[in-house]
C-alpha cells in the first residue's frame, strides 16, 4: 500500500471531481476546489471573476500545501505553477486523467467554468499548453473509461496491485 497522497490531475472535464465518491471508501479524499471554496467563502467562478486568475492560483497553491488526504482531486490548472508540480511530486504520486480535447470540450462547453467563457479556440490552446505538463505525471489513466473503472484502477495503483 502506498501511504503517500495520490494527486489526481487532468484538464477540465476529465472527471476528477466525479471520482470523489468512489475514493471515499478507499481512504481520505480532498477535492481542492471545495477546499478553496471553504478558504475563500465563495465559489470558484465568483472568486475567479472577482479577483482574477493570478489570485486564484495563489489560493490554489496555498490550498494544495494545506491539504492532507490519500487522494487529492486537483483543479485543471494546478500544473500551471512549477512549484505545485514539485510539491506534489515530492510528497506523493501524480496521476493524470488523460482525455482528448474534443471529449473534454463536449463535457464542459455548457458549463459555467470561468475559462470556458473564453471560447473553444482559447480553451483548446490552454489544453495544448497544459497537456505537456500533465504528461510529467507518474501515471496516466485513460479517462474515457467509466468513473468506476477509473477509480478502481487508481485504487489498485495505490494498493500496489496494478
Amino acid at each position: 500500500m502506498n501511504d503517500k497522497p495520490f494527486y489526481i490531475v487532468g484538464f477540465m472535464g476529465t472527471g476528477k471531481s466525479t471520482l470523489l465518491s468512489f475514493f471515499k471508501e478507499s481512504g481520505e479524499v480532498a477535492d481542492l476546489d471545495s477546499v478553496i471554496e471553504a478558504m475563500t467563502g465563495m465559489d470558484i467562478a465568483t472568486y475567479f471573476d472577482r479577483y482574477g486568475e493570478k489570485a486564484f492560483r495563489d489560493v490554489e497553491t496555498e490550498a494544495l500545501q494545506r491539504v492532507d488526504a490519500d487522494y487529492v482531486l486537483t483543479g485543471g490548472g494546478v500544473v500551471e505553477r512549477p512549484e505545485n508540480i514539485s510539491w506534489m511530486r515530492e510528497r506523493g504520486t501524480i496521476i493524470h486523467l488523460n482525455l482528448p480535447f474534443e471529449d473534454c470540450w463536449e463535457r464542459i462547453k455548457d458549463s459555467n467554468r470561468p475559462l470556458v467563457k473564453k471560447g473553444q479556440v482559447e480553451v483548446q490552446s490552454l489544453y495544448k499548453r497544459r497537456d505537456a505538463l500533465y504528461r510529467e505525471a507518474d501515471e496516466s489513466v485513460d479517462a474515457s473509461r467509466t468513473p468506476q473503472d477509473i477509480a478502481e484502477h487508481i485504487i489498485r495503483l495505490k494498493e500496489g496491485k496494478a
